[in-house]
């Protein structure tokens, strides 16, 4: 983590009942309800201020120039992003975390993903049919090279006239800034070794651990900072 770091430290330890009351539609399929002004930061150090948002069909992050949506093109590029409303995003693989907490080595936070398994079953939201029209809108995004043809206030005049987007929402872990595993049993099982294994279910149950609950996810995070430090966990 690079220059959020200092800023992130002082989020979402007590964010432990998160939860989305906005939907994205498919005619507004992002992760917002709408562009947040915020700085992006690029994995050479360099920073620029923008109003974003994360497009859920790709997982990329647009912004807004006047009137237009535009694509990031150096998307790959991007290391964070820290919005004005403290909100952080931390881009790893082609996913974009927003964090709940971090320890020394490990980033705690949420995903959201577009469904496609359930954007293409034939329904739409509570059994609805999907319409040609709207899936059509959603399919439109991959027309667009930089997004310059994408109107700001046209999408949001129409942003709740098609049906709820289905999307994907994950808690997971960044680990030592590699993995990303989700945060639970079985996918923190997947970085350990047998023995490595052995210990954690014990600590499992010493602390009682509840994966829902951000405080026994610290402390999960915790476990695996001491494998880290000690270079004893195989990323």
């Amino acid at each position: 983590m690079k220059k959020f770091v200092s800023i992130a430290l002082f989020i979402c330890a007590t964010i432990a009942g998160y939860a989305r009351e906005y939907e994205p539609t498919e005619g507004w399929p992002y992760m917002f309800q709408d562009f947040k002004p915020a700085i992006v930061y690029y994995n050479d150090g360099k920073a620029e201020s923008a109003n974003i948002n994360v497009h859920l069909i790709k997982n990329d992050l647009h912004f807004t120039d006047n009137d237009k949506i535009m694509l990031a093109h150096d998307g790959n590029k991007i290391d964070s992003v820290v919005c004005e409303d403290q909100t952080v995003l931390i881009r790893r693989g082609n996913l974009y975390v927003t964090l709940l907490h971090k320890t020394d080595y490990v980033v705690i936070g949420t995903t959201c993903q577009c469904d496609f398994n359930a954007l293409n079953d034939g329904s739409g939201a509570y059994g609805s049919p999907t319409t040609t029209a709207s899936t059509q809108n959603v399919a439109s995004f991959n027309d667009h090279g930089n997004m310059a043809a994408l109107r700001y206030k046209e999408m949001t005049q129409n942003k709740y006239n098609t049906r709820t987007l289905p999307t994907i929402n994950r808690t997971v872990m960044v680990v030592n800034d590699r993995a990303i595993c989700q945060a639970n049993k079985r996918g923190v099982n997947e970085l350990l070794t047998s023995d490595q294994k052995k210990a954690f279910n014990k600590y499992i149950k010493e602390n009682k651990i509840k994966w829902k609950d951000i405080n026994s996810l610290i402390l999960v995070a915790k476990f695996l900072d001491e494998y880290i430090k000690a270079d004893e966990l195989l990323l």
